[in-house]
């Protein structure tokens, strides 16, 4: 949609006094410093180590920012309100309390996935005049109440209680807290959620999940009659009822609480969609499926002329195969074989391999003793961007050294990096998890620099070192001295600050590269000093790292420069050939 009716959408739909606030300031310091004081109260009751304790706390979070992921299955485009919470005060705290509540939920309602349930419901058979039906709630995450949820987990609490040695009242304390920090900023407003949670706070899916087992539990209890078919898969629940009985059930369900409303669909004709099932209820009244995909949608996946590996393809195409085979119960062979093909050729893949992946999938059977691990080490996923053939050349490569490595390839373009952001651009200074570089103000040269916590604290111990410095020349003092040569010591930037009577530029410092993975950055920083020329960063910088991964690069030095260069440019020129 364009810019502005997505941004006129975003603001009806958080203008709703009844569920949003307005604030005047970025609330962040305060949740921070309440969060970081219940991490230090679990800890002084021996109720987590001093590790769960540093992790819980942080000193780098930032306002949350919302957006909104459109809904193309409802008339009117609505936007769903997301609010990534990774970076916000109580993101590990919700984690260590989610976890928590989640052991207590027994989950017998729950359909897994499609295939689970897919081998359930082909084993049902219904009474007679029973019909299935699917009840929706209206916005789930946005409607639950405070009040209901911490209603449910007190009668909840025989059972939560036996994972956690923390009382009921600490557990309410910290519960509340998680749900009440929940806001976020959009356009540079900051907003309060004050009914409900939040799509994105880890909290959410779990108090959810507890909400709707216990409004499932109450409804069972009041209902005259059993449901044969009772699954729900978060608020969307699969049931089978007396066809007499349809609205004495939609009363039930939304008597639990004016909050949470359900919208019902009865089956027509014997048919009701259900995940990626389409249920169909037989004469017999048991029930058979067919896959089922929306009327909206376009029918495409990762085409076959897309620049990923061609392994990527391939498993697309398999997975989707056995998708449809495993969920088609209620068609003929070679009717599920035509729906394949068809979805197949609109993206593009060729006939011949079509045709022989069908035929290898019959004779495919599922491999159950890939859990009989005969290595001892640890399997560690890892990814490298797909460049034609020099990233399998890379794979084989580290393949044959490193067999506990399971590398796949993934994109550097994606349809993100085409579209504009529609978040709150998080201000330089309040970044973390990046590498930066420091001009010096007196010549060209530059100092490359990595921090995990925000840049404008790291800017900051850089400064006041640099005042120190400055004040030692005032004091008359010079690089003979112990005290300036101590401080020389701490980083590159001082010791070239030191040596030639330099300032650095700090108000030009500019991030080069960031990462959410904080073990990447020492890779990341060592590329960029590398690669920068005129730094001032020290050679002992990037000997660390190197000596950490001097297997890595022994393997890959043992494939000659000329070969990996050959195979460079032929996986470029391929590449151009491609996009021509």
């Amino acid at each position: 949609m364009k810019l502005d009716e997505y941004e006129g959408k975003m603001q009806r739909m958080i203008d709703d006094d009844e569920t949003y606030l307005k604030i005047n300031r970025d609330p962040t310091a305060g949740y921070q410093k309440r969060n970081n004081n219940f991490a230090k109260r679990l800890a002084d009751l021996k109720l987590i180590d001093r590790v769960t304790e540093r992790r819980m706390k942080t000193y780098k979070a930032t306002a949350p920012r919302i957006y909104g992921a459109p809904k193309p299955h409802k008339e009117g485009l609505p936007l769903r309100p997301v609010v990534p919470c990774m970076t916000s005060p109580s993101y590990t705290l919700s984690q260590y309390v989610g976890k928590i509540i989640q052991k207590s939920i027994t989950g017998k309602y729950d359909a897994t996935d499609s295939f689970t349930f897919c081998e359930y419901i082909n084993s049902v058979q219904l009474p007679p005049d029973y019909v299935l039906i699917s009840f929706d709630v209206v916005s789930l995450f946005t409607c639950i109440p405070k009040d209901l949820v911490i209603r449910d987990v007190i009668n909840n609490w025989e059972n939560i209680k036996q994972h956690t040695d923390i009382n009921l009242d600490l557990f309410l304390e910290m519960t509340e807290f998680c749900i009440d920090c929940s806001y976020f900023r959009f356009k540079g407003q900051f907003y309060q959620q004050v009914f409900g949670t939040a799509m994105g706070n880890p909290l959410s899916p779990t108090i959810a999940d507890l909400v709707m087992e216990t409004l499932l539990d109450n409804v069972v209890t009041r209902v005259s009659f059993p449901f044969p078919v009772l699954k729900k898969y978060v608020d969307d629940l699969m049931l089978a009822v007396p066809k007499d009985k349809i609205e004495e059930v939609r009363t039930i369900f939304n008597s639990y609480h004016d909050k949470i409303q359900f919208t019902v669909e009865v089956e027509q004709e014997g048919k009701i969609p259900f995940l990626n099932l389409l249920l169909v209820r037989q004469s017999d009244q048991t029930i058979k499926t067919e896959w089922y995909i929306k009327p909206i949608a376009s029918g495409r996946f990762l085409n076959y002329h897309s620049a990923h590996s061609t392994k990527q393809k391939v498993n697309v195409a398999n997975n989707f195969i056995h998708r449809v085979k495993t969920f088609s119960t209620n068609v003929e062979p070679s009717a599920t074989r035509d729906i394949i093909f068809i979805q197949l050729k609109w993206n593009d893949y060729p006939t011949a391999m079509i045709n022989r992946l069908i035929d290898r999938s019959r004779e495919r059977q599922v491999n159950t003793t890939n859990d009989d691990v005969t290595s001892s080490e640890e399997i560690i996923y890892r990814s490298i961007v797909h460049v034609g053939q020099l990233s399998g050349n890379i794979q084989k490569v580290l393949r044959k050294d490193y067999p506990n490595v399971t590398i796949s390839s993934k994109n550097a373009k994606t349809v993100g990096n085409l579209l504009p952001p529609v978040k709150d651009v998080v201000d330089k200074n309040s970044r973390s998890n990046v590498i930066y570089n420091i001009p010096c103000a007196n010549c060209s040269a530059c100092y490359v620099g990595m921090t995990s916590n925000k840049l404008q604290t790291r800017i900051s111990c850089h400064r006041s070192c640099s005042n120190r410095l400055e004040n030692m020349w005032d004091q008359g003092k010079t690089t003979e001295d112990v005290e300036v040569a101590q401080l020389r010591e701490r980083t590159a930037l001082l010791d070239h600050s030191a040596a030639n009577h330099h300032v650095f530029a700090f108000d030009r410092t500019r991030i080069v590269d960031a990462s959410l993975k904080k073990q990447n950055l020492h890779i990341l920083e060592t590329c960029h000093i590398i690669n920068t020329p005129n730094t001032v960063n020290k050679r002992s910088d990037t000997d660390n790292l190197s000596n950490t991964y001097a297997g890595v690069l022994h393997t890959l030095k043992n494939n000659t420069r000329s070969q990996v260069v050959q195979q460079a440019n032929e996986s470029v020129q391929q590449e151009l050939t491609q996009s021509e």
